[in-house]
């Protein structure tokens, strides 16, 4: 039951947007019922339902009294899977080969004079044995396809981006949007939904994090870029307020958002695929402390929906990758989504890759661990990256992994194909390897493949 400090019945008149989760999405049947329920009880106007082309309702909104939130939580007890008020704030390891070294290694090097360094590049052709030093600030890549990524498509659920950005010269025009919802004010932008739309450049304050562009960048920048062509599919979640000077707010979508975002991914693909044929990347990591309401755990229906999501993704050739989330100063439990599905204890989802951040250049831990539960599943890095803040290391990771896939797509590199074969090569012990951090901690992390070549004799 709702409670509050207010006088009883003053509270559970009180009005507020609530979160209704059915049971099972995909039940018309059950559903239905939900529906003709919600509407009795909600302010009609308010009631917005998440409906999907093809995976049945993730969720409905309703401005409800507590009260009616209690009669509705009673009534359809066996339909419904949570119902609180919205908060504004394993597994098969192939043999497999390494890329052949037939072709030639080409390599990036560091612009001169240097207006964005590439520390995080150097460190994804990292050979063990060898010193970051030795690599003089390029990053070096098997160039069977000298357009790294090419045409792999990518799906980004994130703020969207800002792509008048010259790091997004060669993959501004290949870019599909996809959009969740509506701005503050209504519509959509084509643009990064961290941000100001209209800053002025006459003010001094945070214009926002412009999270999502960051993102791709580190996926496929021209200079930035693990990949350099891939095919991005920007599904943005929407502006939610202004950043400014009065507010302090950036923007900041719902949870209910993030999880529409990936549906619209699922409607978007068609049918099943056992190989895989396009990378998500989820820069995201929603601690379940959020859904606790009342000191009750709420998070039943969120993480149940985005479970089927996840699933049927990866069962149309989907390599879901997420992060474990940027604070390490809450212990060393994970409990948190996505990140859950990959846990040893929580029923995963062996394709899920869950990755870790350590720094790009010293190698110190930089995001949360949790190893008795089997996370994160490998480390890249996640500071020491000029161009974002946030879960650089799984954005870094989906470079590579569309890297990988489009080498193993022109028979360069043999490998299974399948998201779990993806993924399980990226974490192979043939691939993988630790950097150690000043505290002598072991944490294997990212490499491409690539050997230094040898110095050319004088």
């Amino acid at each position: 039951m709702a409670t509050g400090l207010m006088g009883d019945q003053v509270f559970l008149d009180l009005r507020v947007t609530y979160v209704i989760y059915p049971k099972d999405g995909t039940d018309m049947s059950q559903t239905a019922i939900i529906e003709e329920k919600v509407t009795a009880h909600a302010v009609p106007a308010t009631v917005y339902t998440s409906r999907t082309e093809t995976v049945g309702i993730n969720f409905w909104l309703a401005v409800l009294s507590h009260a009616s939130a209690d009669i509705l939580a009673v009534e359809l007890a066996h339909e419904i899977s949570s119902i609180y008020p919205q908060l504004a704030k394993d597994s098969y390891n192939p043999r497999y080969d390494t890329i052949r070294q037939a072709t030639c290694i080409d390599f990036q090097d560091t612009p001169e004079p240097p207006d964005s360094t590439i520390d995080h590049l150097v460190f994804v052709c990292q050979e063990k044995g060898k010193l970051l030093q030795e690599y003089k600030g390029r990053y070096y890549y098997d160039n069977a396809d000298p357009v790294l990524g090419r045409d792999i498509p990518v799906y980004i659920v994130d703020t969207g981006a800002t792509l008048a950005h010259k790091d997004f010269d060669r993959i501004r025009n290949q870019v599909e949007w996809i959009h969740v919802g509506q701005d503050i004010g209504g519509g959509n932008a084509n643009d990064d939904s961290g941000t100001d739309p209209n800053p002025d450049p006459n003010l001094r304050y945070d214009l926002g994090k412009a999270h999502g562009t960051g993102m791709l960048s580190l996926v496929t920048g021209a200079q930035m870029g693990v990949s350099k062509g891939v095919k991005p599919y920007l599904v943005r979640v929407p502006r939610r307020a202004v950043p400014s000077d009065t507010n302090g707010q950036f923007g900041q979508p719902t949870n209910e958002d993030w999880l529409e975002g990936i549906s619209k991914v699922n409607d978007h693909l068609a049918g099943k695929s056992k190989e895989t044929r396009a990378i998500l990347l989820l820069a995201i990591h929603i601690p379940r402390s959020m859904f606790m309401r009342d000191g009750i755990d709420k998070s039943d229906g969120f993480a149940a929906r985005m479970r089927f999501l996840l699933k049927d993704l990866v069962s149309k050739g989907v390599l879901p990758v997420t992060g474990t989330g940027n604070n390490t100063q809450t212990g060393t439990v994970i409990d948190g989504f996505p990140a859950n599905y990959g846990r040893k204890d929580y029923d995963p989802i062996p394709e899920i890759l869950v990755v870790g951040g350590v720094h790009s250049t010293v190698f110190a831990l930089c995001s949360q661990t949790d190893f008795d539960h089997g996370l994160p599943h490998i480390f890249a890095p996640g500071a020491g990256v000029k161009c974002a803040d946030g879960n650089c290391a799984a954005a870094i990771t989906v470079g590579l992994a569309a890297y990988f896939l489009r080498l193993a797509q022109i028979g360069h590199l043999k490998i299974d194909k399948s998201p779990l074969g993806l993924k399980n090569y990226i974490i192979s012990n043939g691939l993988k390897w630790s950097r150690a951090d000043h505290k002598g901690r072991e944490l294997p992390a990212i490499w491409n493949g690539v050997r230094l070549p040898e110095p050319s004799p004088s």
